[in-house]
């Protein structure tokens, strides 16, 4: 097609599943059953693979769909607020916990209570976020045990946390559309002003930082239904998790079901996919590879006094000149690890080895124009798992999916599965 229509703004949808035989039973709140296979065919409208996906015309592929999420000014868009939790691991490490809250009546107060509940001698947060009060805290976790409200846990990628906008858009969404669900960004330890206070780094590998956080929900609240979602590098942490707790007795005890957005299915193949694009090599690797060097250089002092074999001056020195995202997991990452490189620590930890082993119903969504993880979708793989649905498009780009009126696409989908799933699904 010539003309303005050629620039490719409306994308074309596919849905990959398992056949209606073959497919997840699940039971409705009736108590009869319905394949998953017939829920998204029938209960989400908005998977219609017959009816095109209108995104900006001014964002015709996968490259601008991608640099217009990284670069887009957002501040005056997706105002969500949030009250931040600190949770400590065994090991000390931690991670915080951003609950959406309420809008402040009085933004004055706010900013006083930013101030006023800052721990000492950590990082000013981003805007709308400061620390939950003592009381707050206390009533956060006195809430009402018995509560059957669900609640969506969201990890986001490599370099991100809960003041993205995506995510902001994300949480706005949920918070807006439904009624008493908790909504929370699981930020990865030394991100989003998290401050690094053990030796261990997060990896595609830490699994157990997600499950750690998740059982502690259950033990507060055993009624709440959970509802997982990983952006990007942080859809490869939600599968890998899901595919461990796959080979649980009770795998549905922690996730009702899960949506993945924009995974990197296999490692290897996303790194050489990111070294031959432009947009990867030349703008994604190198901010990518820049925001962990600066992770590194800020929380040295801590890193160093646990693991100073792998943090010291050499490192330092050495990640001053590292430009790509491959080279800082070969010299940092993947020392805080088993694996001996980064090709090994990619090749072993790639969520395409497991996923057979997911017993969670999982929506996954991916562009084959993404220009920053691999574009071989192992959709063969995912059809033979009864408990997978992909939905693959041919315009969005990486964590993109941006509309005429500049929200994400993507956003609307994971929101409207998760409500369908909860209102239908027992």
């Amino acid at each position: 097609m010539s003309g303005i229509l050629g620039w490719g703004f409306r994308a074309t949808v596919k849905v990959h599943q398992a056949d209606d035989e073959s497919s997840l039973a699940l039971k409705l709140k009736d108590d009869t059953n319905i394949k998953f296979s017939q829920f998204i065919k029938q209960d989400l409208p908005i998977l219609d693979p017959s009816k095109k996906l209108w995104l900006n015309p001014l964002l015709f592929n996968g490259t601008l769909q991608t640099l217009y999420y990284t670069s887009m000014d957002s501040s005056k868009k997706f105002l969500v607020y949030y009250g931040r939790e600190l949770f400590t691991y065994e090991d000390n490490g931690i991670c915080s916990l951003d609950w959406v809250i309420p809008k402040p009546k009085d933004v004055v107060s706010f900013k006083r209570l930013q101030k006023e509940t800052l721990p000492e001698g950590f990082p000013r947060l981003h805007p709308r976020c400061r620390y939950l009060t003592k009381e707050e805290l206390t009533e956060l976790h006195n809430d009402d045990a018995h509560s059957t409200k669900p609640i969506v846990a969201i990890i986001h990628g490599l370099a991100g946390g809960s003041h993205e906008s995506l995510i902001r858009n994300f949480a706005e969404k949920i918070e807006s559309n439904t009624e008493g669900w908790g909504v929370v960004v699981i930020n990865s330890r030394g991100c989003a002003r998290t401050k690094i206070t053990s030796g261990k780094l997060f990896t595609a590998g830490s699994t157990s930082d997600i499950r750690d956080v998740l059982l502690d929900f259950k033990k507060r609240w055993p009624n709440r239904p959970i509802y997982l979602t990983g952006f990007s590098f942080g859809a490869a942490l939600v599968s890998n998790f899901l595919a461990e707790e796959g080979d649980t007795e009770n795998p549905a005890s922690l996730v009702k079901a899960a949506c993945t957005i924009c995974c990197p299915w296999d490692f290897v193949d996303g790194a050489d996919h990111l070294k031959e694009t432009y947009t990867g090599s030349y703008l994604l690797s190198p901010a990518l590879s820049k925001f962990l060097g600066k992770l590194i250089t800020n929380n040295y002092k801590e890193l160093n006094k646990y693991i100073p074999d792998v943090i010291n001056e050499k490192t330092l020195k050495e990640i001053e000149t590292v430009n790509t995202l491959w080279d800082f997991d070969d010299k940092v990452t993947c020392k805080t690890t088993p694996y001996s490189s980064a090709f090994e620590y990619y090749k072993e930890l790639s969520p395409v080895n497991t996923l057979s082993h997911i017993k969670t119903p999982i929506l996954a969504l991916n562009s084959t124009d993404d220009p920053a993880v691999g574009i071989k979708l192992p959709i063969s793989q995912m059809k033979a798992n009864p408990y997978f649905c992909l939905v693959e498009t041919d315009l969005g780009g990486h964590l993109g999916y941006v509309q005429k009126n500049g929200e994400f696409w993507c956003v609307e989908l994971a929101e409207q599965f998760f409500q369908k799933f909860e209102e239908l699904i027992k």
